[in-house]
């Protein structure tokens, strides 16, 4: 054992220095891991985690797909710590399907672990960014590095004596064969050894599915009922309440939440998936930790039967004031459609043009019976390319006009009402206009327009959130909520949705651009 291992300080008799540890873990002890866990970091492992540290003592290759709230990468991150710890010379080398999340929920434990272990404890080296690193003076074999797995051929060749290898968010489109086969080649010999952390996959062609299916790897399932805080609320064990874990009150609003259903009770909740597949494919991943069936609901921003319940024909009149108009601009083949959200929650489909006769669509739109007419209120117009004309033309008559961007950065944070992950941002602006119209549907909206029924039926079939981790957001990346393309709502229609996307820019500007307009605000070309 080098000399760069410090051992604890005398005045903590209880700890038992470095070499006590390896020598258990080449004895075969299966607690040695947590033991040390627990008397250098100060870390209280809990049984889930327990599970996790065992079963890597135990085997090489393991692959851990659990629910949400257990503490799984904190856990990796004690690991790392305690690798470097109690192995000579060892090398802990991390990648992870988004790099941002791997700095953040990975990296950054580890760097809080290291740096901050029990009084009288000195861990090895320092933590050091760009990359995640921990360097040890003079130990050129020893250290713990992350990186993003870009070109797979870069996480070859990294290996010493004790090699850790960690692969995050395995089930992230980012992780591929190449991938594996790359962090694989890091295990050489029994001394070594390779953990996946993943969710559970979202279906078989996942490469987390793989290796669940792989008899050289060892999988570890978990469920959310298995976190620490659920286990002390139900008498499983006792002990404080661990902050960060999953709470039974969390699961129970899930339920709520994914599945449209009253709590069905512990016992029936925590077994709900082993008889049921009609359950929102959420449930399945987040809370059951297991791979969703092919029958499970996905979660979608408005459900088909409230778009539906909103349609009715004897909408004709009173349409109060304008909260919010949509306009989008037809490209080849498409339509130029206005829609308009009034105050009694109507939506009303006020003027459609096929092609792009932008110069008569500009006189049309601004006739006294529509825009012209109702200037003062938000109007989302979303044009690009040949179609911006439009939107400059519009731009010198409308105060309150917004250039809206599918893909563009969202005006709003979202809130623990506004979507079911919490609090978590939209990803983009469409995200975030569709999670308006979820909101409004069906309490709170109705129209009478044929065509925009079938469109809107349609996108509540096809449209899918989901959320993925943005780089961008923030200094460590953000948890965000995604949309899947547009097309899935073109290829179930056989043609472009102009009207629901005219609807979703009406709700959008009303409820998503600033309350007040300021020069700020302006568009400005």
């Amino acid at each position: 054992m080098s000399s760069t291992l410090s051992s604890p300080d005398a005045s903590r008799p209880s700890v038992q220095p470095p070499e006590h540890y390896a020598r258990r873990a080449q004895r075969g002890d299966e607690t040695w891991l947590e033991d040390a866990i627990e008397d250098y970091l100060g870390v209280t492992v809990t049984r889930a985690q327990q599970r996790i540290c065992r079963t890597l003592v135990n085997n090489e290759k393991v692959v851990v797909v659990t629910a949400n709230g257990l503490g799984k990468s904190y856990i990796l991150a004690a690991i790392v710590n305690i690798w470097l710890l109690t192995k000579y010379p060892a090398i802990a080398f991390g990648t992870s399907g988004t790099y941002a999340k791997l700095k953040r929920t990975f990296c950054k434990p580890i760097e809080a672990l290291h740096d901050n272990a029990l009084q009288g404890v000195g861990l090895p080296g320092e933590y050091k960014q760009q990359p995640p690193r921990i360097e040890i003076d003079g130990e050129p074999e020893h250290y713990f590095e992350a990186a993003s797995p870009e070109d797979a051929g870069e996480l070859e060749g990294v290996h010493t004596a004790y090699t850790l290898g960690i692969i995050e968010e395995a089930d992230k489109k980012a992780i591929d064969g190449d991938v594996i086969d790359a962090m694989t080649s890091l295990v050489t010999d029994d001394r070594d050894r390779l953990i996946a952390i993943s969710n559970p996959p979202v279906d078989e062609t996942n490469i987390t599915s793989d290796l669940m299916d792989d008899p050289t790897w060892k999988t570890v399932q978990l469920s959310s009922f298995e976190s620490h805080n659920v286990q002390v609320e139900t008498g499983a064990v006792d002990g404080p309440m661990i902050d960060g874990l999953a709470t039974l009150g969390k699961i129970q609003d899930d339920w709520k939440s994914f599945n449209g259903e009253d709590w069905p009770g512990l016992e029936k909740a925590r077994t709900a998936h082993e008889r049921r597949d009609d359950l929102d494919t959420r449930w399945y991943r987040r809370r059951a930790g297991v791979m969703p069936p092919d029958t499970a609901s996905k979660h979608r921003p408005y459900d088909a039967a409230d778009a539906k319940e909103a349609y009715d024909t004897a909408i004709t009149a009173g349409r109060g004031y304008p909260l919010g108009s949509g306009i989008d601009v037809a490209r080849s083949g498409d339509r130029t459609v206005l829609i308009t959200l009034w105050s009694t929650g109507n939506w009303t489909v006020r003027y459609t043009s096929r092609g792009t006769d932008y110069p008569t669509q500009e006189d049309e739109l601004m006739a006294d019976s529509r825009l012209g007419g109702d200037r003062h209120h938000a109007v989302a117009i979303d044009a690009v390319g040949e179609g911006s004309g439009l939107a400059d033309y519009l731009d010198d008559r409308l105060p309150n006009l917004y250039r809206f961007g599918s893909d563009k950065k969202p005006l709003t944070d979202g809130t623990e009402d506004d979507n079911p992950y919490g609090l978590i941002n939209y990803k983009s602006q469409r995200a975030e206009a569709l999670a308006a119209v979820g909101r409004k549907l069906p309490d709170e909206l109705a129209y009478s327009d044929g065509d925009l029924r079938e469109e809107l039926v349609a996108g509540a079939r096809s449209i899918e959130f989901d959320t993925r981790t943005l780089g961008s957001r923030g200094e460590n990346g953000a948890e965000v909520v995604t949309v899947n393309s547009k097309d899935a709502v073109k290829e179930r229609l056989g043609r472009s949705p102009d009207l629901l996307d005219g609807a979703m820019m009406a709700a959008w500007a009303a409820e998503c651009t600033p309350d007040e307009f300021s020069a700020d605000n302006a568009v400005v070309f």
